[in-house]
């Protein structure tokens, strides 16, 4: 059986609006998702410099306790006193004991408050406590 093919039968059209949107949205998506940005939990500080440092692995479920220089407190970067700082603590060992906590203490912060904060997390239970400290062999690249 042979089939007759009509020349004169128009070729079927694909439209590229269709695909030309598809292209733009998903463009418009991804500019919108890389400029979301990271909470920056970090104070400016200079830790105190270690020879024996363990290295660990990044992690966002991680607080931040920041002690600066003049020895004011930081909780994620945002300053507050030490009763707001106690409730926070107790907070974090009602839900998860486990929780890592790091210290980031400037090197010229008084042992004092760095003591206090310490003392505050053994209170409430915390002892997953790590202190930020400077390891040439880890922070020369």
């Amino acid at each position: 059986m042979q089939f007759r093919r009509n020349r004169n039968s128009a070729q079927p059209d694909v439209s590229m609006g269709p695909l030309i949107d598809c292209v733009f949205l998903l463009l418009i998506f991804f500019l919108v998702a890389t400029m979301f940005k990271k909470e920056n939990r970090d104070i400016d500080i200079t830790p105190p410099e270690s020879e024996s440092a363990e290295k660990l692995p990044p992690d966002d479920q991680q607080k931040v306790v920041g002690i600066n220089g003049a020895g004011d407190v930081f909780w994620q970067g945002v300053p507050l006193t030490r009763t707001d700082l106690h409730m926070r603590l107790r907070e974090i060992a009602a839900t998860d004991p486990e929780r890592r906590i790091r210290l980031d203490a400037d090197a010229d912060a008084p042992f004092e408050t760095v003591a206090e904060v310490l003392d505050m997390c053994q209170f409430r239970g915390l002892s997953n406590v790590g202190i930020r400290t400077y390891d040439d062999r880890y922070n020369r690249r």
